[in-house]
Formats: structure tokens, C-alpha cells, sequence
């Protein structure tokens, strides 16, 4: 989890860490390319823009593992 480390401590760094365990890359690809969920953002108390990132970063991070 390179990329989410340097992500600051807070709720985008928790649901990013969250997005890593618990989605496959390509969930993660789905998620990406649609809108933000307003139930994760509500539940983890984020922005649609904090969404974006935890969910890109955790993307970038499962392609950088499989590397």
C-alpha cells in the first residue's frame, strides 16, 4: 500500500485502506469510472473529491503489487 501511505491520516486514508482490502482492481476500475457513491462518502464522513482519491489510489496501488 505504497500509494496510500502518503495519502494523510483521516477518513480518505481509512476508506482508501478500506477500498485495498476489500474490492478487486476491477471493482475498483467499475467504481472509478462512475460516480461517487453518496452512501460510502456519508459512512466515512469524505467529499466526492477525497472519494475519487481513495478509490484511484487504491487502484493504483493493487496495479503497482501486480507488477
Amino acid at each position: 500500500m505504497e500509494m496510500i501511505d502518503q495519502l494523510h491520516e483521516g477518513p480518505t486514508k481509512a476508506f482508501a485502506k478500506h477500498c485495498f482490502e476489500a474490492y478487486s482492481p476491477e471493482e475498483l476500475e467499475k467504481a472509478a469510472e462512475g460516480a461517487p457513491d453518496e452512501a460510502e462518502m456519508e459512512h466515512w464522513g469524505i467529499t466526492a473529491g477525497e472519494w475519487e482519491e481513495a478509490v484511484t489510489t487504491a487502484l493504483a496501488d493493487h496495479r503497482s503489487s501486480q507488477v
